[in-house]
């Protein structure tokens, strides 16, 4: 999730295209993740300005805050540290970025290296709060007063985001989504166009779970959101941002699975009527079609884990 939603990579060479990573904060080794975390340079600035976000500006982390990063680094998977270590500039925090996004992960030149620049209020907020915001933008309010709630108990926002765009980082660097007929896209995915949202396959393509604001069609009516999660219920897909592409079904998947069955935090969707009461809840971590991707998710985490127990 990535401009004004989760973080989109966009291949524009940064001025600075030197691929030494600076230590940051004068106390880490340079191999060090913590290491990593730097001021927002004018080149990364220059792509929210770019944007047409004319407020971005540099955020310099208290002492907590930093804590706070080091900890969500550290519950990083093995497979997550490693490519983070490998391919990882710099990570920042700004503040000024409008509306709902959260930030920015971008590509520093022809190089293999990235910077994540993060909206600096996700250090202190709710995963709860996160996705609930996230998600009621789907949706259209109506007579029947419904509400829809992401129920996150036990995590963080920050530590979400960080997986979710580590796992960019690592699908970019190995072509995990990009590659035909892959693993995590077979039956799911066709072959990309030149243009517009990579096809779903069929018959997936129909279902009502392919049509939302993710996928560029109108807000649902709040009175509906039962009958399009019941229809996600159907699909491979955690989420309706999994919908979006092969880059961010993989980044939900995996986000999803270490936090709910790793972090052991409760990821369910509930729909409430007008008075507060539950009408349905939905884990959608534990739909079948999820259920049945899970092998390959534990299978990829697995190696790196193997590989650093050796």
């Amino acid at each position: 999730m990535r401009i004004l939603m989760l973080a989109r990579t966009i291949g524009a060479a940064l001025a600075m295209a030197a691929g030494t990573v600076p230590a940051a904060h004068g106390a880490q080794q340079a191999t060090a993740l913590t290491s990593r975390i730097a001021t927002a340079g004018p080149d990364v600035i220059g792509h929210f300005e770019a944007a047409g976000m004319r407020s971005v500006r540099p955020y310099a982390l208290t002492p907590a805050e930093l804590a706070l990063v080091e900890k969500a680094l550290a519950r990083m998977p093995a497979l997550h540290r490693r490519i983070l270590q490998t391919n990882l500039r710099h990570l920042s925090f700004v503040d000024g970025i409008p509306g709902l996004g959260s930030g920015l992960t971008s590509k520093v030149g022809e190089k293999l290296l990235f910077d994540i620049t993060l909206r600096a209020s996700l250090l202190h907020e709710s995963l709860t709060d996160f996705l609930t915001t996230k998600e009621r933008r789907l949706f259209e309010a109506d007579a029947s007063g419904h509400t829809i709630t992401i129920e996150a108990e036990g995590a963080d926002a920050l530590t979400y985001v960080l997986l979710h765009e580590a796992t960019h980082i690592l699908d970019m660097t190995n072509h995990l989504t990009s590659q035909p007929g892959n693993a995590f896209g077979n039956g799911i995915w066709e072959a990309p166009r030149d243009q517009g949202r990579v096809p779903l396959a069929a018959p997936l393509a129909t279902s009502p779970a392919a049509a939302s604001g993710f996928r560029d069609a109108a807000r649902i009516p709040a009175s509906r959101a039962r009958y399009y999660y019941d229809a996600l219920a159907q699909t491979p897909f955690v989420s309706f941002y999994a919908t979006a592409s092969p880059a961010e079904d993989l980044a939900e998947l995996v986000a999803w699975h270490m936090v709910s069955e790793r972090y052991g935090a409760t990821l369910a969707i509930s729909v409430r009527d007008a008075a507060g009461a539950v009408l349905q809840r939905y884990e959608p971590a534990r739909f079948p079609a999820v259920q049945a991707r899970m092998p390959q998710v534990d299978q990829l985490l697995a190696e790196a884990e193997r590989d650093d127990a050796s």
